[in-house]
């Protein structure tokens, strides 16, 4: 999550400048009080996050920092009614910045942990400009449909995995991510993968198809769980390897079909 405000000041000043009821804010940013806190953005988005957690660092990530800059760019500019997916919803700020990006795009999200679906599914009720445009499923995407455990982490439910050692667990499902393509129906404006390391085994598994429905992929890539991609099986199945080769160990690379940029933090430079 690079690119955050190391300046109080600046901090500060972001917190006036996007939140409505700064005063909110900032006690998430300080992290005063274990509990939730509405918070009214200026561009009329108005979520609920968790006090005590990393949720405000996501909500500077998204909004503040401007860390999905080039997909949004890209997503404005598409015609009609453009399809989204979200893969890894959290709590569901990705798909709110999207829906009030372009009012006529449709998202469908999938998060599978029932602390942050059903957060997200609260988010999605207070913002009636963007809620019936957003279908969200409770369960993860992957490379094989199954049944598993997620591990929810109390202190940074944005990190909670299939593949933690520690934390409450709740059984989850997994759909393949050819499953979920079967059902969507035309071209794929945009797709965001946040999947905490499941995105080795789905970008594996993705069938040759999805490449040609797809129009830009915007993903965060973590280490591989399982030790063993070292980016090269994972990244033949893509036809621009490049975008998925790190240059941290935690960035949020955007791939565009035709013209391939990569996005980390403020930076942005072709490739």
């Amino acid at each position: 999550m690079s690119g955050y405000r190391k300046n109080e000041l600046l901090t500060a000043w972001d917190i006036v400048a996007n939140v409505e009821n700064w005063w909110a804010g900032w006690d998430l940013r300080l992290r005063r009080q274990a509990r939730p806190e509405l918070l009214r953005l200026r561009n009329g988005v108005s979520l609920i996050c968790r006090g005590g957690t990393r949720d405000w660092d996501i909500v500077q990530e998204v909004f503040f920092v401007g860390a999905y800059t080039l997909a949004m760019d890209f997503l404005r500019r598409q015609p009609g009614d453009p399809t989204v997916l979200d893969l890894g919803g959290n709590i569901g700020l990705f798909s709110l910045l999207a829906a009030s990006t372009n009012p006529r795009c449709r998202i469908h999200a999938f998060e599978p942990g029932p602390p942050n679906h059903d957060l997200f599914e609260s988010n999605r009720l207070l913002n009636p400009h963007a809620a019936g445009r957003i279908t969200l499923t409770r369960e993860a995407a992957g490379g094989e449909s199954r049944e598993t455990e997620w591990f929810f982490d109390a202190a940074n439910p944005g990190g909670s995995s299939l593949f933690a050692a520690t934390g409450e667990k709740f059984p989850v499902k997994i759909r393949a991510f050819r499953e979920i393509l079967a059902e969507i129906p035309g071209e794929i404006a945009l797709v965001k993968f946040d999947i905490e390391g499941s995105e080795y085994e789905l970008l594996e598994s993705a069938p040759a198809d999805f490449w040609h429905r797809v129009g830009a992929v915007v993903i965060e890539l973590h280490d591989d769980p399982r030790s063993r991609s070292k980016f090269g099986k994972t990244s033949r199945n893509v036809p621009q390897p490049q975008f998925l080769r790190p240059t941290r160990k935690r960035r949020v690379p955007f791939f565009e079909a035709g013209n391939v940029k990569l996005e980390t933090g403020n930076e942005r430079r072709p490739l």
